[in-house]
Parts: C-alpha cells; sequence; structure tokens
C-alpha cells in the first residue's frame, strides 16, 4: 500500500479476534437468536448469516463458542468431575436402559425432564446418540456407549423463566454490567444454560450462564465473565459518528435518512469493544452500522432491506443463488471499489485480489495483498451491494 493507507489499518490487523473463538454453528444459532421475536424459523438461513458481524458480535455474547442448540435455559448443580451413570452389566444395554440413563442424567443437570426425540446408534461404533427436545424451551443430545452405559458426551440446553433464575446469579450480572458501563436496571426476561461435556481433550464440564434483560445481557463460561452487549443513550453517540454512519449507508443503500434507534455496545473479553448504531424498525433488525468504541474506526456497514431474495421459496432461492454466482466479477469489483474507496479510502482494484465464494452465493471476499484487513462485501441479483464488512483477523463468524 502507499501512503493512502489509514491509521486504522494497523489496528484491526490487530484484532478483534486474536484466537478462533468461535465457529459458523455458532454464528448461525446467535442469527437465530436474533430474530426469534421478529419472525418465525424458515427453512434456509443463508440471509440471516447475512447479517454480518455488526449483528453478529451483538448476540454472540449470548452464545458464546460451543455448539449451541437452544438460547434459553436454566442452571442445575452440575458436577465437574464428569458424568458416568452406573448400568447393569450386560453385552448391550437396550434402548430403554440406554434412556434410562440419559433422562437420569438430563433430570440431575435440569432438574426436570425433555421429552424424548429419537434414538440412533452411531455407525462402526459401540455408541449412541438419544436427542431430546421441546421446542424453544430445552434440548439434549447425549451420547453412551451401548455396551458399559458410560455418558461419552452430553450438551444440555433449556430455559428459565425470570422468577426462577437464580437470584445470586443475576446480582453478578448486574454488578458487573454496571462496572462495565451499564446505566439500566437490568430488569431480567430470562437466562441461558449450555452444559457441555466430552468435547475437550481433558473430558471436562464447560458451563455457560447467559442471563438476559432487554436492553442487555451477559455471559459467565464457568463462572468468569465473557461478554455482554448493552444499550447505551443515542445521546451519548458522537455527532461524528452518526454522521459517518449516514455516509456509510447513503453509499450502501443511497438511503441515509433512517431513524436512528438502537446504540448497543458491545465488550467480549480479550476483543476490542464495538458499538453497533441500528436504525429502522428495532423489531425486524435490517440496517446497521459497527465502530470501533474507543477510536471510533469504521468497521461494517449493512442494509439487509436490499438482498431481495425469498428464502421460504426453496426453489426459488437455488435459482436466484445460480444468478448471484454468475453474476459479472468485473462489475462486483468495480462497484465494491467505489464504496471501498469512500468509506475507508483503500484501493481495492489495486491492492486486493477478489474471490466469488461458490459456497456462499452473493458474497465475495477481498483478501488484500499487502497483509491489510480483509472485507465481506454481500451482494444482490441486480449487482448492488447491500453490506460492506471488516473480516476480523481470525474467525469470520460464518
Amino acid at each position: 500500500m502507499d501512503e493512502r493507507e489509514p491509521k486504522w489499518y494497523e489496528q484491526a490487523r490487530k484484532g478483534p479476534f486474536q484466537e478462533e473463538k468461535f465457529t459458523a454453528s455458532s454464528a448461525e444459532q446467535v442469527m437465530r437468536r436474533l430474530h426469534a421475536e421478529a419472525e418465525p424459523s424458515r427453512p434456509r438461513t443463508r440471509q440471516r448469516l447475512r447479517l454480518g458481524i455488526m449483528t453478529a458480535v451483538i448476540f454472540l455474547v449470548l452464545a458464546g463458542g460451543g455448539a449451541l442448540y437452544l438460547n434459553n435455559g436454566p442452571q442445575d448443580g452440575v458436577n465437574t468431575a464428569g458424568v458416568t451413570v452406573p448400568a447393569e452389566e450386560q453385552t448391550e444395554l437396550s434402548d430403554d436402559a440406554l434412556k434410562k440413563i440419559a433422562e437420569q442424567l438430563i433430570r440431575k443437570q435440569l432438574g426436570r425432564d425433555i421429552p424424548f426425540k429419537k434414538l440412533e446408534h452411531v455407525q462402526n461404533t459401540e455408541n449412541v446418540q438419544l436427542e431430546y427436545r421441546e421446542y424453544s424451551k430445552a434440548y439434549a443430545l447425549v451420547g453412551i456407549n451401548a455396551k458399559t452405559g458410560e455418558t461419552k458426551h452430553y450438551t444440555i440446553n433449556a430455559a428459565l423463566d425470570p422468577e426462577a433464575t437464580d437470584n445470586t446469579l443475576i446480582d453478578e450480572a448486574r454488578d458487573k454490567l454496571l462496572e462495565l458501563g451499564y446505566k439500566g436496571n437490568f430488569e431480567v426476561t430470562g437466562s441461558t444454560l449450555y452444559v457441555d461435556y466430552g468435547r475437550t481433550a481433558n473430558k471436562s464440564i464447560q458451563v455457560q450462564n447467559v442471563i438476559t434483560a432487554a436492553d442487555a445481557a451477559i455471559n459467565f463460561a464457568n463462572g468468569v465473565f465473557k461478554a455482554a452487549y448493552f444499550d447505551v443513550e443515542l445521546n451519548e453517540v458522537s455527532e461524528e459518528m452518526k454522521q459517518t454512519a449516514l455516509q456509510g449507508l447513503r453509499l450502501i443503500s443511497g438511503g441515509g435518512e433512517e431513524q436512528l434507534n438502537r446504540a448497543v455496545r458491545i465488550i467480549i473479553e480479550g476483543m476490542p469493544e464495538e458499538i453497533t448504531l441500528i436504525y429502522g424498525p428495532v423489531e425486524n433488525i435490517t440496517t446497521a452500522v459497527a465502530f470501533n468504541y474507543a477510536t471510533g474506526a469504521l468497521l461494517d456497514v449493512y442494509d439487509n432491506s436490499l438482498s431481495i431474495i425469498d428464502t421460504t421459496d426453496l426453489k426459488y432461492t437455488e435459482e436466484e443463488e445460480e444468478q448471484l454466482l454468475k453474476m459479472d466479477s468485473a462489475k462486483l469489483r468495480s462497484a465494491a471499489a467505489a464504496i471501498a474507496d469512500k468509506l475507508y479510502g483503500i484501493r481495492l482494484e489495486e491492492d486486493y485480489r477478489m474471490d466469488k465464494n461458490g459456497s456462499r452465493p452473493g458474497v465475495v471476499t477481498f483478501e488484500s495483498r499487502s497483509g491489510a484487513p480483509a472485507f465481506e462485501v454481500s451482494y444482490n441479483l441486480e449487482g448492488s451491494i447491500y453490506s460492506f464488512i471488516i473480516k476480523r483477523d481470525s474467525n469470520t463468524l460464518y
């Protein structure tokens, strides 16, 4: 790069993700959480995945980095020494005996039962997997050795109403949020427990608690603070940041007159803090702009309303995805370069190579030849770009 290289390059190059903490599965489940109250579940999630880092990070604090199946749940006593449930010695336990083992385990962790869904024998092993599910309320997946009855692994999540959330946990959550700068009352709307066992080298139990209010949420992993988000007053957002956000939206969508309705501060342990400005209806987040909280550097600009793909029609969506893959690369590069130059002061056409992601139609990645931060760009069937997102160093959240 030349003398035009912006000062934020070095800082962006260093973070925010110093190690791979989240997975593609995590991101998908977080997006599901984001839209849970705004719209019903749909068969395809590609459009929601493109909400981008600026909204994904907000709700990653609700999930942490584990395998996520449900985003609400209570905490009951957790045995951190591992789990093995005694069973009668026999050549192979019956399905009923295996179910009994799993259900005893679930009851021990949650203090209640979850409806049984299915039992599957894992091919070429002595293990079985038992799945339990209560839609939107509880989920469990338990792996057991069918001969010994030993619990090999399990993941359990379940929903907990505010009244049933542990008061000590609420107090700890409130104190930590106040320490971080939160100014609300933290009126708890629910909590979450994620318990995962047998997936680490030392076979330890991983426990995550999420306590949620309408304007905040906080995540403790094995009792240690991991991440949080909370609303900040709009008058606390600088006018310079507001103007930069509107300029970015004008470049992306031709808009820029949208109403700023929410500002959310995101704090993830070990990462630079971010703030996301959310525009339009709060019940259906489609438009947002993210910044580095400390420096005010622009990170992401996104307007999902321009994606114009109906994810409810599978056949039609596949046809549209084919069209997106066939979009003229030179046209996309030119459109992205014009926006990148004005948003970030960089020269995509000179310094970046473009990768049109076959597995993710409608998304192209621009990787720098000189080590500057990479970008992911989303475009629609008209070739119009509707999101510009800086890829964090070691994790794209996809």
